[in-house]
């Protein structure tokens, strides 16, 4: 257990953005200008939920899109990372968010995900959405704040091939 001040697992989130984030990047759920990283490894950058975050404020190369992240209007594997903030729990139906963005993420891109954790469960729920969604996760961490539910931060990508055809060759598939 981690007792950091709030902007501590915050910031840690932004800075891994910073970093990770390249080429194609879908980032859904900054809600002011602050949240963005400075991004600078991007040839693009989708905008999804971005609330208080005018076009006026935004890069060159970034467009905002009003969408919600159960209907993403973006081609199959169009990015190459997805930023994701605040929005798996949020969703209005997680699994189909979830769903839509395995959908649009490249065979080798990565989510990046911060979300809230607001059950004693830790909301293993939002993780297994991942699992269901086609996406094993990768550096999974919680931060408990005090006053507050805890964070919990990590990476998902799609499996790679060798691991799919194990599995379905484990479950008696061929």
């Amino acid at each position: 257990m981690s007792s950091e001040r709030a902007s501590g697992p915050l910031e840690r989130f932004r800075t891994s953005a910073e970093r990770r984030a390249s080429g194609r990047v879908l980032d859904i759920g900054a809600s002011h200008p602050d949240d963005l990283p400075s991004y600078a490894h991007l040839c693009h950058l989708a905008l999804v939920g971005a609330g208080e975050v005018r076009a006026s404020e935004l890069p060159l190369q970034a467009e905002k899109v009003d969408a919600a992240p159960e209907d993403l209007p973006f081609p199959d594997r169009a990015f190459d990372v997805v930023v994701c903030r605040f929005a798996l729990t949020r969703a209005k139906r997680p699994a189909l968010a979830v769903r839509e963005i395995a959908r649009v993420l490249r065979s080798t891109g990565q989510l990046l995900f911060l979300d809230t954790a607001p059950t004693t469960r830790l909301d293993v729920d939002a993780l297994m959405h991942l699992r269901h969604g086609g996406l094993i996760t990768h550096d999974v961490d919680w931060s408990w704040l005090r006053s507050k539910p805890p964070l919990v931060q990590g990476v998902a990508m799609h499996p790679a091939p060798q691991y799919v055809r194990e599995i379905a060759w484990l479950r008696g598939a061929t």
